[in-house]
């Protein structure tokens, strides 16, 4: 057996480590506790202590009722005190100790005449170590409870007098200096030298309890008095200084009464002192100061001894009331029983009471008057209402609101201010939706027993369920400065914490909770890892060393394996990121018996190998580990780098092409099922060997018909050269198939299904180089080959929406859902493709056949569908409804608060479950959170529409919109709005309607609260867009800090605040991440023109800013010894070339000198739309200009030159290059009447005419009917 280690001293800040050696002894750690308990509490004779080691000495005792860690505690609690331990009841037992009537044990004893007592009982022996008088304890009267071989008619009484006597005279004889020192000590002084002592010991003691009341009723009659609750505190600690004052005056020779000449009132210690002093004076006694010295101290232990003692009942005695009205809301006892357990406990608190109750009394005496009078603050309830009070939180944690509530009404009907019950009232309404009462009555709870930590917890409850953390922190602060070690609330409190990373608090709190309960793993695990996340993950590690010093040799145990497993790889992981790394994997290796994950234990030790410079020993567990799992691309990446052959760049040297080909062709051969082994390849291979190596992965795929394959290679079109290679291959590939039925070089006949997927394939890969023509020639091509694969419909309407099409889009994909209506992929991509083509109506039929019955737009909102938020978000935007455009894109936000959120329940459940590091992932996870694309499009688009609110009021925007419009548009647009204004209110209406009587198949009503602003326009009244705008601003600087788009809505927003300083730090970043970007460009004209034309400073914060933007000027290149207009220049010779470069200049040009419109706007028609040059004779013509960018350049001639005779020519131009374009109106887009594709909807199977107008599209029975027989020709 090794040495039991000690508890560290970082542990308590309050209770230092034991001098003394601790035994050799290994435990677990329930029993440390009890161990330095013992140590701290022993006292000082050996008798004494083997006396309470005897205390139970003879009994055999059973437990029933218990779970761990409290069976735990209890049975090494009456084993110490020599008590016999048996796990089921027998002839030989003598004791049950039952946690509560009516378990099977007490059924068995009860049957069997045996003895039955409480748990209270061992506890209560154990803390005072004495024998307790056992007759109040028991549950059950029978047999005697203990084998002794004292006579018969020796009694309980008798026994523990003749204890607590001898241990009286124990302590007498082994107090120094006292009168019960040894003769031989005394006989070898000299007589004169004796100061003979004649007080005892329980004398003085009696002395400290009377000095400390007599101080208390001293200091309340004085007219400056301490506060109550501080006095008995102040009292004792003035009785020990007069004490330690006279001290002093004898070390210093002096009198002791010229201490008491100093003190309004002196203890009696003091005065005894004193007469000792003067008696040996007068008597010619030749005792010396040193020896009355000496016996002052030592009645000083005495003092402090009973002083402390005396503060300890009294909190025992209130813990006690307390415990009267609110035990039953801080059980962790509760929680670990099972619910017939709890339900049989409560049923036999109330009897035991009023069996309790019918002996007549002084307490029963008492407590029926107490009934007759009010409650007052703090006082503890009469027994009935205690046991309703109990009822009252059972509920609670039943969810049993009604029947909780009735109990409360109850109580509060007899004593309507009791705050624990207002409090509690207060919390079960708030579980029943009524939070403005549940907020009133717990206040009032608050109000009215301002002390109780139960009125506090439950107002931090009330907050935490609010998601009001920092308000619940505070309530849970409060309630500790009332009960300062309540675990309870220290664990609240904890979870609290992590969730709002107040780290040091964590620490804190978790140290205490550690403290407090060491004999609880959770609270040791709990600390390491508020260690961890503190950043201090040695300190982690040196936590978990010491709790794996309390275990025993042979812990874990067969149920535990998992959980011990878990915590040895987060130890490892804590020595890896200390850089530890040898250590680390000296752990891994002492522990490798122990894990059962013996996956993760190859993975970590090949990687710790690999970080400690042993790649060789490293690469052969990546080969153990690709041989478990061939097709794990993390297996490779740690094979490739083990061997030096990897590139965090992707960019290889011919040397090192060849070693990686000569690897995986091993590999490939070693696993030929693997398709991992012959992708990764493909990256770093080129020329011949990647066309080689392509074909050899792409023939199989197409054979077989993996409708993938496209975009399993879509990466490699980031290389230069690859995407030629690949388009030459393929094409060659699909003439062999057509023409001779094989691919090229091979005698085998390929199915016919061959030749739709390489065309299928090639339609995607048109698409991709912009090559629209080719693209839908080919996806045209495959349809007619085999019109019931469902892809190929889906494919085409992604063609068509690149193109520009976004309707026939729509048409197409809904086209694709009507073939597989059990499919909801298909689904989710019919409703984006309408949502981009603003059609919502639709959109919203279409999405709601997945979602549940009832409110199907509430059912999408909860799936968490961000998605949706955003396309329908983007539509509205674009027609111009800013309300729900600001509904849909705060709906994402909102998203992203719940999940946030989420993470509260998981900060006690993975400490519990030991799932270690999965939970510092998810927390990670969760810093990050906003820094994900969806929340940063989301957060860009709401600031879009809070600038354009600021822009443009509600009260003006409606009148530029119709200025700007022609006599007959006007008329139009005004019917338009009739007729929306009409359909909104009857969907709305209808929706009401559907909400109101909606009926789930379980026959309950339809209970989702309404929301009360539906359309948004709550939203759009907002006083102030800008600030707004700036908290999700904030947001984005702090999460996408590298976005472009962040900075460049900083420099909005601040610019229309007239922040001139942020501007300019935005602006500075935005050169810093891309100074060419035409956006950055704008920004650093658009600044410096705003704050050079601005009037001259006059305040002291303008001078200051106008100071600071003399002194940043030259730091900005583009700028150094240049006007604006020459930096405008220069940036047009460095992009001549790019249309959206030369937009940009032409607009800065105009912006500079408004008499140049005609310049500015000639220079951009003048842009020539070059012809990418072709090498492999690909179909069709792709040229550089974008179909996003021409539209831009169109509403910046629309919109901001204000010129309509150049939009329209711009328009027709690019008519020309984009003919499926509905935004140019193209000639083969589905908005021209005489179109292909309109055409095409003139007639049907039955040769019938549709009478619905194109872009209105109805849905019968969910299925878009409007483009049935869609085929587009190229």
């Amino acid at each position: 057996m090794s040495q039991k280690r000690n508890l560290p001293s970082w542990i308590s800040s309050r209770d230092p480590p034991h001098p003394h050696p601790q035994p050799e002894s290994k435990k677990k750690p329930k029993d440390d506790a009890d161990d330095e308990h013992n140590i701290r509490n022993a006292p000082q004779s050996s008798s004494t202590t083997m006396d309470f080691s005897k205390l139970l000495e003879g009994v055999v005792f059973v437990l029933s009722g218990f779970v761990n860690p409290e069976r735990s505690t209890l049975r090494s609690q009456a084993l110490s005190m020599g008590a016999t331990y048996q796990p089921d009841w027998n002839s030989d037992s003598t004791l049950l100790i039952c946690a509560f009537p009516n378990t099977p044990k007490f059924r068995q004893v009860q049957s069997n005449s045996g003895t039955i007592v409480s748990k209270d009982w061992i506890a209560e022996c154990y803390t005072q170590k004495k024998l307790v008088d056992i007759e109040q304890y028991l549950l059950h009267a029978g047999k005697p409870w203990r084998k002794t071989s004292a006579p018969q008619n020796t009694t309980i009484r008798e026994k523990k007098k003749q204890l607590s006597i001898k241990s009286e005279e124990n302590q007498v004889e082994t107090k120094p200096g006292t009168r019960g020192t040894s003769s031989a000590s005394s006989k070898n002084r000299p007589a004169c030298n004796t100061v003979e002592e004649p007080f005892s010991v329980t004398e003085v003691k009696k002395w400290a309890r009377d000095d400390l009341t007599e101080t208390i009723s001293w200091l309340e009659s004085q007219e400056e008095k301490p506060a109550p609750g501080d006095i008995k505190r102040i009292a004792a600690e003035g009785v020990l200084t007069c004490l330690q004052d006279a001290i002093d005056s004898l070390e210093q020779k002096k009198d002791v009464g010229s201490v008491t000449e100093l003190w309004s009132f002196v203890p009696r210690v003091v005065k005894e002192l004193g007469k000792m002093e003067s008696s040996s004076k007068t008597e010619n006694s030749t005792a010396s100061k040193d020896q009355l010295c000496k016996q002052a101290k030592s009645w000083k232990k005495i003092y402090e001894a009973e002083l402390a003692q005396k503060g300890e009942e009294e909190e025992e005695a209130k813990s006690r009331r307390t415990s009267g009205v609110a035990s039953g809301y801080d059980s962790d006892e509760t929680v670990e029983m099972t619910e017939e357990e709890i339900e049989h406990a409560y049923r036999n608190v109330s009897v035991d009471k009023v069996e309790a109750n019918s002996t007549p009394s002084l307490s029963s005496a008492s407590s029926a008057s107490s009934l007759s009078c009010p409650r007052t603050m703090g006082a503890p309830l009469p027994p009935k209402e205690a046991n309703l009070f109990k009822l009252i939180v059972k509920s609670y944690e039943t969810k049993q609101y009604k029947k909780g509530l009735k109990a409360a009404d109850a109580i509060l009907k007899k004593f309507p201010s009791h705050g624990e019950t207002l409090s509690m009232k207060g919390l079960t309404l708030n579980c029943m939706d009524r939070k403005t009462e549940a907020y009133e009555l717990v206040r009032l709870g608050v109000k009215n027993d301002i002390k109780s930590h139960v009125c506090w917890h439950v107002y931090g409850l009330l907050y935490r369920s609010d998601r009001e953390y920092r308000e619940a922190i505070k309530c849970y602060r409060n309630a500790l400065r009332i009960d300062p070690d309540n675990l309870e609330i220290l664990r609240d409190l904890s979870l609290l914490q992590a969730q709002m990373r107040d780290l040091s608090g964590f620490v804190e709190t978790r140290q205490q909770l550690l403290t407090l309960k060491p004999n609880h793993r959770m609270n040791w695990i709990g600390f390491a890892v508020s260690q961890h996340l503190n950043a201090n993950a040695s300190k982690a590690v040196e936590i978990l060393e010491a709790f794996e010093g309390t275990l025993e040799d042979d812990y874990p145990p067969e149920n535990e394996l998992c959980e011990h497993t878990e915590m040895i790889m987060y130890k490892v992981s804590l020595l890896e990121e200390s850089g530890a790394f040898g250590k680390a994997l000296e752990e891994l290796h002492k522990n490798e018996p122990k894990i059962v994950d013996k996956l993760s234990y190859k993975e970590q030790e090949a990687y710790l190998l690999w970080k400690l410079g042993r790649p060789a020993e490293a690469s052969k567990l990546y080969r153990v580990l690709l041989s478990m799992n061939p097709d794990n691309y993390r297996y490779y990446e740690g094979l490739q780098k083990c061997l030096g052959l990897y590139s965090e760049s992707g960019q290889y040297s011919s040397d090192r092409i060849e070693k990686l080909n000569a690897l995986y062709q091993s590999l490939s051969e070693q696993y030929t099922r693997s398709s991992a082994v012959k992708r990764i390849p493909l990256d770093f291979l080129q020329d011949e060997r990647f066309k080689e190596a392509v074909a050899k992965y792409i023939k199989p795929l197409l054979t077989k018909g993996v409708p993938s394959l496209f975009s399993d290679l879509c990466s490699l079109y980031d290389h230069p050269r690859k995407p030629d290679i690949l388009e030459q291959l393929v094409v060659e590939m699909e003439h062999s198939v057509r023409t001779t039925g094989s691919y090229p070089g091979s005698d085998v006949k390929e199915p016919p299904s061959t030749l739709l997927w390489t065309l299928f394939f090639l339609a995607q890969h048109y698409d991709k180089r912009g090559q629209y023509d080719a693209a839908l020639g080919k996806i045209d091509e495959a349809i007619a080959h085999t019109p019931t694969v469902i892809d190929l419909y889906s494919v085409k309407s992604r063609i068509m929406k690149h193109a520009g099409d976004l309707t026939a889009a729509a048409a197409l994909a809904d086209e694709a859902r009507c073939m597989d209506l059990a499919d909801r992929y298909i689904n989710s991509e019919c409703v984006k493709r309408l949502l981009q083509a603003d059609q919502v109506a639709s959109a919203e039929k279409t999405a709601v056949l997945f979602t549940k019955e009832g409110d199907q737009l509430n059912s999408l909102h909860d799936m968490q569908c961000m998605w949706y938020d955003l396309a329908s978000g983007d539509s509205y935007f674009r027609q111009g409804d800013l309300g729900r455009a600001l509904k849909r894109f705060l709906a994402v936000e909102k998203h992203y608060s719940d999940i946030s959120e989420d993470q509260f329940d998981f900060h006690s459940y993975c400490l519990r479950k030991m799932t270690l590091r999965s939970y510092v992932g998810m927390l990670k996870f969760e810093d990050r959170l906003h820094s994900f694309p969806y929340f940063h499009k989301a957060a860009i688009r709401a600031i879009r529409c809070y600038l354009k609110l600021h822009d443009t009021p509600k009260s003006t925007a409606e009148e530029d919109e119709m200025s700007k419009l022609a006599p007959a548009q006007k008329k139009k647009m005004k019917k338009q709005k009739k007729a929306e204004a009409r359909a909104k209110k009857e969907a709305e209406s209808k929706s009401e309607e559907s909400t109101a009587t909606g009926v789930s198949k379980s026959g309950k009503r339809n209970v989702k609260p309404v929301d009360p602003d539906p359309h948004g326009e709550k939203l759009i009244q907002v006083e102030d867009p800008m600030a707004e705008a700036s908290k999700y601003l904030r947001l984005l600087q702090k999460h996408s800090p590298n976005s472009l788009e962040t900075h460049l809505l900083s420099f909005e927003v601040n610019m229309r605040k007239e922040k001139f300083l942020l501007a300019f730090q935005a602006v500075k970043q935005l050169l810093k991440l891309d100074a060419e970007n035409p956006d950055s460009h704008r920004s650093l004209v658009k600044f410096f023109l705003k704050t050079g034309s601005t009037s001259a400073p006059t305040t002291e914060a303008e001078k200051l800013r106008c100071s600071v933007l003399e002194a940043e000027r030259p730091s900005i290149s583009q700028l150094q010894n240049k006007s604006l207009v020459e930096a405008n220049k220069e940036f047009l010779g460095r992009h001549e070339d790019s249309l959206v470069h030369r937009a940009a200049y032409a607009e800065m040009m105009c912006l500079l000198d408004p008499s140049k419109k005609t310049e500015a706007i000639k220079l951009i028609e003048d842009s020539t739309n070059k012809v990418v040059q072709q090498t492999n004779g690909a179909l069709g013509v792709a040229r550089e200009w974008k179909l996003k960018d021409c539209i831009a350049v169109h509403k910046l001639l629309e919109t901001v030159f204000l010129d309509s005779e150049a939009a329209s020519r711009w328009k027709s131009r690019c008519a020309e290059y984009f003919p499926f374009s509905t935004h140019f109106e193209g000639k083969r887009s589905s908005v021209m009447p005489d179109s292909v594709y309109n055409s095409s909807l003139k007639s049907n199977e039955n040769g019938d005419t549709p009478n619905h107008p194109m872009g209105q599209t109805e849905l019968n029975d969910g299925q878009l009917e409007a483009f049935k027989s869609l085929t587009v020709s190229t």
